[in-house]
Formats: structure tokens, C-alpha cells, sequence
């Protein structure tokens, strides 16, 4: 699959595209996504691990189709992660714009760009798209203000429903992680 080096390389630029800080947050350490997520299923090959994230391959149909998963994390501006978080909707375009440059090497276009509050303090950005050779893409960024974190799920696949799935269930093993008490870290 030639898409698979581009994504994993287009997924863990997008946090680069961002506002990048060395700051920390003072309020909670941040999670380690490839911890939290850790195997995604059946047929899904860790191809590349690193302090940002994980990339995940398959390379047969036993996956629901061929395809790639991009897991990562990044330390934007904490003034940029309150921003966020305050007023998702106004922050959409600058956010709208990262994603797609990110994606413009691969051929990938979102069609659909939606916001979730998680909280007062944690907001969720969700998008649907597709790539050539009619492959499906999905994509999640979480914005936590507690962590002036934000970590990512991209998933392309073959399906959407299946993309989809597999991004949602990814998702909510990290937001799984950052509710889970400061001990269990």
C-alpha cells in the first residue's frame, strides 16, 4: 500500500502544523497514547513507534481491507489548546486548515468537519473523508486543557463504517485514559 508511509508521515506532521510549544501544563502529566490504546485488533501491525505516537499497518483483508492508523500526540501553545477548548467552533478553521495541508501529500480530502464538547475543559474535533483508490478516512483530535495536550486518530481503510469504527473505538481508550485516576497512570 503506498499510501501507508504518506499518512503515517501526514499524521504525525498535523500536530507540527499546529502552534508547537515546549511548555508544559503544570495541571496533569500527559498521556502516553500508544500505552493507552495499545493493540487496535486483528490483523493491525505496529510499523512505527515513537515518543509522538504509533502507526499501525495491515496489509491483508483479514483488517476489513488494507489500510493504516496514525496515533498521535503533540504539545501545542497552551494558549492555543485554552483557545480551543473555549470556542471550538472559531478555532474550526485554523484546525480545518492544519488537517488538510496535512493530508495534501496523500491525496486525502475531508468532507465532513464536526465538534464534540467532552467536558469543560476537553473538546473533541471529528472528520470524515476519502482518498484515492476509494479508500475511507477517518480522524479524531482531542484538545485537553487540563494536559495543553492534543492527541490524534486517523484511521484509512477501505470501509468507512469500518474506519469509523476503528476510530471511534481507538478514541475512547484514550479518553478512557485521561479520566482514569492520576494513580492508575
Amino acid at each position: 500500500m503506498r499510501l501507508a508511509p504518506m499518512i503515517a508521515l501526514a499524521v504525525l506532521g498535523l500536530p507540527l502544523a499546529t502552534a508547537a510549544s515546549a511548555q508544559r501544563a503544570a495541571d496533569l502529566a500527559p498521556i502516553d497514547v500508544t500505552v493507552a490504546v495499545g493493540e487496535i485488533g486483528p490483523g493491525w501491525v505496529k510499523k512505527q513507534v515513537g515518543e509522538e505516537g504509533v502507526t499501525f499497518v495491515c496489509e491483508t483483508d483479514a483488517c476489513g481491507g488494507r489500510g493504516v492508523v496514525g496515533i498521535g500526540q503533540a504539545r501545542p501553545s497552551p494558549d492555543y489548546v485554552k483557545e480551543v477548548v473555549a470556542d471550538p467552533d472559531k478555532t474550526m478553521k485554523s484546525y480545518r486548515y492544519a488537517t488538510e495541508e496535512s493530508m495534501r501529500p496523500t491525496g486525502c480530502t475531508f468532507k465532513s468537519f464536526d465538534v464534540r464538547r467532552l467536558g469543560e475543559r476537553r473538546i473533541q474535533y471529528e472528520s470524515l473523508g476519502s482518498c484515492p483508490q476509494g479508500t475511507a478516512a477517518a480522524m479524531t483530535t482531542i484538545f485537553d486543557a487540563d494536559r495543553s495536550g492534543m492527541m490524534s486518530v486517523q484511521i484509512l481503510t477501505k470501509s468507512e463504517a469500518d474506519a469509523v469504527k476503528l476510530r471511534d473505538a481507538s478514541v475512547g481508550k484514550i479518553v478512557a485514559a485521561l479520566d482514569a485516576p492520576r494513580s492508575d497512570r
